[in-house]
């Protein structure tokens, strides 16, 4: 299932690996009211997008299984 959440503020992005060598970006942002959140984008050509105060609508994908996973798959900059 894909949602979007929309007006976000970027507070930052963390550039990481997993244990399978994978590279990924944790995603800092706000929504309007100012609370913090964090997820994950997998996609790495999006990670200069994600830079402190950048405004913008994210898309996001939920898979639920025997964990829910939720991840980033779409970033449009305002």
């Amino acid at each position: 299932m894909k949602a979007k959440i929309e007006d976000v503020n970027i507070r930052g992005r963390e550039e990481k690996t997993n244990k399978k060598g994978e590279a990924y970006c944790l995603v800092r942002f706000e929504d309007e009211t100012g609370k913090a959140y964090e997820l994950v984008d997998k996609d790495m050509e999006r990670a200069k997008f994600y830079n402190r105060d950048t405004e913008g609508d994210l898309t996001i994908d939920i898979s639920q299984g025997k964990y829910t996973t939720i991840r980033i798959v779409d970033f449009k900059i305002k």
